[in-house]
């Protein structure tokens, strides 16, 4: 099973360097992406934060949001049950075993422990911490047009 981190998602739906990969890439493999609140929560400050920076205007934050609610609809995510107190522990079990020589943030941790509580055996990712971190936890990173994700 395939996890998608927030920043490949965003690419999706907002024109940014390799935003043109992530999109061939994921249709070809054809795999339902799983979407949790904590992807609902970074992509939509994504598109505010791009809102606030006047990189897209209001109108073009709510069409990028109704796309991504119409994908949903049409099976391209799926809602997987979380257990946010086992994906917690995971992930201070993760920060202890891992941040010091990682350098892993917080929330790229909760997105690894996320992968490793749904039993994701791949992860896609253009954060270096992240993908390292996520090897290190035994996810297979994924490669998006013969390229390594990390740009």
């Amino acid at each position: 099973m395939l996890y998608v981190d927030t920043s490949a998602i965003v690419k999706l739906y907002i024109k940014e360097e390799h935003s043109l990969d992530v999109s061939n890439w994921l249709k070809e493999n054809n795999e339902a992406i799983p979407l949790t609140s904590f992807h609902d929560l970074e992509f939509n400050n994504a598109i505010n934060q791009k809102q606030f920076r006047a990189e897209i205007t209001v109108t073009e934050a709510r069409l990028i949001v109704s796309k991504l609610d119409d994908h949903e609809i049409k099976g391209i995510f799926y809602r997987p049950q979380l257990n946010w107190t086992d994906i917690f522990e995971c992930a201070i079990n993760l920060s202890k075993n891992y941040t010091a020589g990682t350098g892993s943030r917080s929330l790229d941790i909760l997105h690894v422990a996320s992968a490793l509580s749904i039993k994701a055996d791949r992860f896609l990712t253009f954060d270096d911490r992240q993908s390292k971190l996520a090897s290190l936890a035994g996810l297979k990173i994924e490669k998006c047009s013969g390229r390594d994700m990390i740009p």
